[in-house]
C-alpha cells in the first residue's frame, strides 16, 4: 500500500517488472511474431500491417473526452513482426544489437489501447511584481506548516565543529557533526532524535529554474493564488508555500525536487511536450498498462523531475503546474550521538554522505539531499553557520530506568550513534554516583573494514578499558581476516552469553541501523539462537522475542 499511485491503484506493486534476459526477450518475440502470424491470416494483411495504438485518456478538461491516435508516432520495431517459422529459426540474438526497453522508449511499443490518468486540473497561478523587494530571511521556514512528529518549534543551530570519521578510502565517507543549541530550550535524551530542515541543491535548482525557462523571473517577488473558476475540488494553496516569495525560494527550501514523480504529474507533462514521440512515451509511463515500465524506470532509480526533463527534452510545462505537483521538502531525522551529562547545550550526530552516481536513467550524479547539503563547502565552522532544526518524538528507544538491567546493543554503520551517546551517558552517571550499581552491556558493531570505517574506535575501545563496555564485538564485512562478516555472525558465536543475558537477566536489546538487511537478519538471528538454547521450534522462538518487543525489552531505531 505504501508505494501505490494514487494516479492509478496498486498496479505498480502488483504487476512486477518481467523484462530483463536475452532469452526472455527472444520468448516474448517469437510469441508476439507467432499472435501476429494467425492474425494476419484471418484479417486483410494490408490492413494488419498497418498496426495502431490508440490512447484512452479520460482528459477532465477537455469536453469530448477524445482519444489521441498516435499510430504515426511511433516507427515500427520489425523484431516485433515476423511472418513465418523459418524467419524465427533464423533469428540469432546478439547482446550487443538487440534493442531494449529504456526510459524514453519501449522495446516492443505497448500496443492497443492504454489507459492513462485524468489530466489533473489546474489551480494556481503566479504573479510577479519585479518592482518589489522582499526580506526571504524574514519568511516562516516552509510558511510555519506543521513539523512531522515535532516535540519543539525550530531552532536554529550553530555548527561548531565537524568532524570525518572514516578514511579517506573508504566506500561512504561519515561525518560527525556538533551544534550549539545554547540559546534554545530544547532538551533532549540519548537515543532521542531530532529533524533538520534542509534545503535542496542550489545548482540543482538553477538547473531547473534554466530548464523551465523561468530565469528572468526567478528571483522576483511572485504572489500565489488560486486559479479563478478552477474546476478541483477543494483546491487550496498547499500550506508549505508561502503566498508572497520568489520561484527560486520556493524551489530552494520548500518544495521535494528530488522525490520520483507520480503518474499524475507525468500525465500533466504529457500535454506540455510537443514533440509526439516524446509525449507518446510519457502516457504510456504513466498508463495503467505501463505500470511495470514506470516502477522500473522510474521509481526504482529515484528519477527527480529535472532527470525527466533532461529525458524529455521538447517538455516544457508552466511553473505554476510544477508547483502543483512538487511534494513538500520534508526534514530528514537524525539520531543523537551524545549526552546531555556530558553537554546540555550540544548535541552531536553522524552520517553518511550519499553518493548517486549517474546513469539509471539518473542524467546526473548527485548527492543525498540533506547529506549534501550538510557536506557542501559552504559549511565554515569558523563563522559558526546556523541550521533549522527541532525536535522528534520518541517514545521507547532510551536507556532503562532501573541501571541494573544488561543491555544489547547491535548497529552496523552510522547505527552506531545513539549507542555513543548511551555509553558516554552511562559513563557519566558512574562517575556522579560511584557506588552505582550498573548491568553489562555488550556491544555488536559492524562496517566494512577494520582500517577504513570503523566509526568511534578509540572512544569504545576506551570505554570496555574502564568498565563502561563489558564486551565489544565488531565484523568487518569486507576483510577475509575475521570468520563474522556481519554483526548476525557475531551473535550466534556468542549465542549462550546473548540468550543468558536476554533470557535469564531480563536484558534490552536495541538494535539500530539498516531495516531492510541487517535488522531483518538480526531478528532472524536471534529467534534462531532462542529456539536452539531454549529447544523449541522456531515458531515458539518466534512467539518468544514478540513477547520481548511488546515487553519493551526488544527496540528498533532504523530506517530504509
Amino acid at each position: 500500500m505504501g508505494f501505490a499511485d494514487d494516479a492509478i491503484g496498486l498496479e505498480i506493486v502488483v504487476e512486477p517488472w518481467i523484462d530483463g534476459l536475452l532469452s526472455a526477450l527472444k520468448s516474448q518475440f517469437s510469441e508476439k511474431s507467432s499472435s501476429l502470424d494467425h492474425a494476419i491470416s484471418d484479417k486483410n494483411p494490408q490492413t494488419d500491417l498497418n498496426l495502431k495504438r490508440q490512447i484512452d485518456e479520460t482528459d477532465s478538461v477537455k469536453d469530448d473526452n477524445k482519444q489521441d491516435n498516435v499510430a504515426n508516432e511511433f516507427t515500427t520495431v520489425d523484431l516485433a513482426i515476423v511472418s513465418t517459422e523459418k524467419e524465427l529459426a533464423d533469428i540469432k540474438v546478439d547482446e550487443k544489437t538487440i534493442e531494449v526497453s529504456s526510459l524514453v522508449k519501449s522495446i516492443p511499443p505497448i500496443e492497443g489501447q492504454i489507459v492513462v490518468p485524468a489530466l489533473p486540473h489546474s489551480f494556481l497561478e503566479v504573479h510577479y511584481s519585479e518592482d518589489e523587494s522582499i526580506d526571504l530571511d524574514s519568511l516562516c521556514i516552509q510558511n510555519g506548516a506543521a513539523l512531522p512528529s515535532a516535540t519543539t518549534d525550530i531552532v536554529m543551530a550553530n555548527i561548531v565543529n565537524v568532524s570525518t570519521l572514516t578514511r579517506q578510502d573508504a566506500v561512504k565517507t561519515a561525518l560527525e557533526i556538533q551544534l550549539e543549541i545554547t540559546e534554545s530550550e530544547m532538551t533532549f535524551e540519548p537515543g532521542d532524535s531530532f529533524g533538520i530542515v534542509c534545503e535542496n541543491s542550489r545548482d540543482e535548482v538553477e538547473e531547473l529554474i534554466l530548464r523551465l525557462s523561468v530565469t528572468n523571473v526567478a528571483d522576483s517577488v511572485c504572489y500565489l493564488k488560486l486559479k479563478e473558476g478552477t474546476r478541483k475540488k477543494n483546491a487550496a494553496i498547499p500550506p508549505f508555500l508561502p503566498t508572497r516569495t520568489t520561484i527560486r525560494h520556493l524551489l530552494v527550501t520548500c518544495c521535494d525536487i528530488r522525490t520520483p514523480i507520480k503518474k499524475g504529474f507525468i500525465r500533466m507533462l504529457a500535454e506540455y511536450t510537443p514533440n509526439t514521440l516524446e509525449k507518446a512515451r510519457l502516457q504510456e509511463l504513466c498508463s495503467r498498462q505501463g505500470s511495470s515500465q514506470y516502477t522500473h524506470f522510474i521509481r526504482e532509480p529515484n528519477l527527480s523531475l529535472l532527470d525527466i526533463l533532461k529525458a524529455f527534452p521538447s517538455c516544457c510545462p508552466p511553473i505554476e503546474r510544477i508547483l502543483e505537483h512538487l511534494p513538500r521538502l520534508l526534514p530528514r531525522p537524525y539520531s543523537i550521538s551524545s549526552s546531555p551529562l556530558v553537554s546540555r547545550k550540544h548535541l552531536n550526530f553522524v552520517f553518511n554522505i550519499v553518493e548517486i552516481p549517474s546513469g539509471s536513467g539518473r542524467q546526473y550524479s548527485r548527492k543525498g539531499v540533506c547529506t549534501g547539503w550538510l557536506s557542501s563547502s559552504q559549511i565554515d565552522c569558523n563563522n559558526k553557520p546556523k541550521i533549522p532544526i527541532y525536535g522528534r518524538k520518541n517514545s521507547s528507544f532510551h536507556l532503562p530506568s532501573d541501571l541494573s538491567i544488561p543491555m544489547i546493543l547491535i548497529g552496523a554503520g552510522t547505527g552506531l550513534a545513539p549507542f555513543i551517546g548511551f555509553l558516554q551517558h552511562r559513563e557519566a552517571q558512574v562517575k556522579q554516583y560511584q557506588d552505582l550499581l550498573c548491568g553489562p552491556i555488550w556491544l555488536f558493531f559492524g562496517c566494512r573494514h577494520n582500517e577504513r570505517d570503523y566509526l568511534y574506535r578509540s572512544e569504545l575501545e576506551r570505554f570496555h578499558e574502564v568498565g563502561i563496555l563489558s564486551n565489544i564485538s565488531v565484523s568487518f564485512s569486507r576483510d577475509n581476516s575475521t570468520s563474522a562478516r556481519y554483526v548476525q555472525d557475531n551473535i550466534l558465536l556468542h549465542s549462550d552469553s546473548v540468550c543468558k543475558l536476554l533470557l535469564e537477566q531480563n536484558a534490552v536489546v536495541y538494535v539500530c541501523g539498516d531495516a531492510r538487511n541487517m535488522s531483518k537478519d538480526v531478528n532472524n538471528t536471534i529467534v534462531t539462537i532462542i529456539s536452539q538454547h531454549q529447544g523449541i521450534a522456531m515458531e515458539d522462538a518466534k512467539s518468544v522475542t514478540m513477547k520481548l518487543r511488546q515487553e519493551g525489552r526488544y527496540l528498533e531505531d532504523i530506517w530504509t
